[in-house]
């Protein structure tokens, strides 16, 4: 290995050619580079799940403290203060700088990386020190030093190179115009031999992939998260991924979750899998959602306090499986059942049902009235207990109950409204992750930018895409690869997406939207009033309704009291609202003509397979 050009006090730096390569892009560019590794290491080795900074000088990347006060809830989102930040960690090794003749000290990063697998690898405490050069008074370039926290060899786990310390040189040459990047490595032992194969490969990786990265033309990786709240608008949201990331809960806090269920359920669901479905992606991504509602549970409720959940469609039961196993109350419920249930041994907490919304019930043609379905053969009792028709349910739940619509299709859009709904005073929180886009009359509907404000939406015909304007293959790859990364916010899930987020905040719902890390590109999470939550124990947990308070505290001649009592309910905007948007299906007797026909065709077996809708007591639901 011939020596490079770096040196540090008495250590001898190994390159080769093949790790120097021509560089087009700015100092800037570099050091966002920079950035994204060192909170991305997985972007370099697929054993990796993260790194999570614990020490920043240059306050660039949030640490893990920081990551977590910032999405507590009630708490403040201002941690500029110099009081806030982590201070230096003291007793960690290598904490001193090594000396680069030639180069200043920049900044240092104190990083954790996290393996994949845990049970097979530890975590490895980094230092990472970034050093600048000087020709005069221009900047001629930027050294990173990564140096493990090991005593030797022995200690190095398998996903991180056998090296005392890894450096990645990028020089500028400003007469010539032209500069240059170059991976170098500090072996434990000086040697003439050439590299252990492996480890040639990974250096030869380590400049492939920080070139690749440098040359990214969308951003995804390069922009800092932002919080919405409900100061945003539908139509203001932006959907790319980086502005996306880590807005409810902290990654870390999740991927760790995630990692624990996945070694305790992943293997013995895939074991017992019996649908036609390939079982791998289902079980990570509900073992992916059940992390991330764990840890958002956690925080929404204090312990014993948890009112329960109700999961809309849920599918192949997997999601419920887990929650129930992790001691969380609650039920699911399909419009099939599945052969996993039995398998699973969930028969007692999932049921074939069908849902129709009660503005439906209340507004179906006499036709299709609860008695004359009952009279055409839909398996239901006449009369309504606790919200729950046998086979047949209403979508009003107990206040509190915590609604899951994971790619719940119909009744994604309906979820805020049914949230609402089931507690004006107080709307149910909810997770809704959309997937294929309905109307609300459960009409295959795909919605148009213009749709996401008041305006009525236009219909679509048979629910077929737009195509692209030139209609070639190269531009319809293209477009997927952009509507798949949210680029593109005329795409059916962005406008999806943004539908939903609309309606929400109609009825009064507080929205937040998060990337759930989930192996789906339909894998945006809209969590509802997370932030007002009742307590199975307590009541109400957080601030009481302002206006509520001014009803009980303004004297009645009051006039702001006269106007709060005058402002419409949350019935008066659903009611509004199912007008304006059934308005494209003919009307809301229409619409629900329409949702219940439907609903008669998946308990006949037409499309989806014969339901046998069979009943159970409410009283588990989420009903009062």
């Amino acid at each position: 290995m011939p020596l490079s050009r770096l040196r540090t006090t008495n250590d001898k730096w190994e390159t080769a050619p093949e790790y120097e390569a021509p560089s087009t892009f700015t100092v800037e560019r570099f050091l966002q580079v920079t950035d994204l590794l060192l909170e991305n290491p997985n972007l370099n080795s697929t054993h990796l799940f993260r790194a999570d900074i614990l020490y920043d000088d240059a306050h660039l990347l949030r640490t893990v403290s920081e990551k977590e006060t910032r999405c507590q809830i009630g708490s403040s989102d201002d941690i500029d203060d110099e009081g806030s930040y982590a201070k230096e960690p003291v007793g960690v090794a290598s904490s001193v700088a090594p000396f680069v003749p030639g180069a200043v000290l920049h900044r240092k990063v104190l990083r954790r990386l996290v393996p994949r697998k845990p049970q097979l690898d530890r975590p490895l405490d980094q230092w990472c020190y970034i050093y600048r050069l000087a020709d005069g008074p221009e900047i001629s370039g930027f050294v990173v030093l990564y140096v493990p926290v090991v005593e030797g060899e022995a200690e190095m786990p398998w996903y991180h190179p056998p090296v005392k310390a890894l450096a990645y040189v990028y020089e500028v040459k400003h007469k010539e115009g032209e500069s240059t990047l170059s991976v170098h490595l500090l072996p434990f032992s000086s040697t003439t031999d050439s590299l252990p194969t492996r480890l040639h490969r990974t250096m030869i990786s380590l400049l492939q992939t920080f070139v690749r990265l440098s040359k990214s033309t969308t951003g995804e990786h390069l922009e800092e998260g932002v919080q919405y709240g409900e100061e945003r608008t539908a139509t203001e949201l932006s959907l790319a991924p980086a502005a996306l990331k880590d807005t409810v809960l902290p990654q870390h806090i999740v991927q760790d979750t995630y990692a624990r269920l996945k070694q305790q359920y992943a293997r013995d669901l895939i074991s017992r899998w019996v649908e036609k479905t390939e079982p791998s992606k289902h079980v990570f991504e509900d073992l992916s959602i059940a992390a991330f509602l764990i840890e958002l549970w956690k925080q929404m409720y204090p312990p014993g306090t948890f009112p329960g959940f109700i999961d809309f469609a849920c599918g192949n039961g997997v999601l419920t499986y887990v929650l129930i196993k992790e001691g969380y109350r609650g039920r699911g419920f399909d419009a099939r059942r599945r052969s996993t249930w039995q398998v699973l041994g969930m028969e007692d907490y999932l049921d074939v049902m069908v849902c129709v919304p009660q503005p439906f019930l209340d507004h179906a043609p006499v036709e299709l009235s609860i008695d004359r379905l009952h009279e055409a053969g839909m398996q239901i009792h006449n009369g309504l207990f606790n919200g729950v028709f046998n086979g047949l349910r209403n979508g009003v739940f107990r206040p509190g109950t915590f609604i899951i619509s994971n790619h719940a299709d119909e009744l994604t859009p309906w979820t805020p409204l049914l949230a609402a709904l089931s507690c004006p005073e107080s709307p149910l929180p909810f997770l809704a992750i959309p997937c294929c886009s309905h109307a609300l009359s459960g009409a295959k509907h795909r919605y148009l930018p213009k749709d996401i404000t008041s305006i009525s939406p236009a219909p679509s015909i048979n629910g077929n895409e737009h195509q692209t304007a030139n209609g070639d293959l190269k531009a319809l790859r293209a477009a997927k690869l952009k509507a798949a990364s949210h680029q593109d916010d005329k795409s059916m899930y962005a406008c999806l997406t943004k539908k939903v987020v609309a309606l929400a905040q109609e009825v009064g719902c507080g929205i937040e939207l998060t990337l759930m890390r989930i192996p789906s590109t339909r894998n945006i999470g809209i969590v509802g009033n997370r932030r007002r939550t009742f307590s199975a124990v307590d009541g109400f947990i957080g601030q009481p309704n302002p206006q509520s308070q001014q009803v009980e505290q303004q004297p009645e001649s009051d006039p702001a009291s006269a106007s709060v009592r005058s402002a419409p309910t949350v019935q008066d905007k659903v009611d509004r609202l199912l007008a304006r948007e059934c308005a494209m299906s003919g009307g809301l007797a229409e619409a629900a003509r329409t949702w219940i026909e439907r609903a008669q065709k998946l308990q006949k077996g037409r499309g989806r397979g014969k339901v046998n809708l069979g009943g159970k007591s409410g009283e588990d639901y989420g009903h009062d």
